[in-house]
């Protein structure tokens, strides 16, 4: 792979990594509440795998 292609996936992956701990509620119950937060969450976990 190139340089180039792993940075880029580096940094992609530590901005997800960033918008979870940023995003991740205090508690379960905010959470299962939001249905927002719970696609944002959904989504960035997705895009670190």
């Amino acid at each position: 792979m190139d340089r180039e292609v792993i940075e880029q996936k580096l940094e992609s992956l530590c901005r997800c990594l960033k918008r979870i701990e940023a995003k991740c509620p205090a508690n379960a119950e905010i959470l299962a509440a939001d249905f927002d937060l719970q696609d944002i969450l959904a989504l960035n976990l997705r895009a670190c795998s």
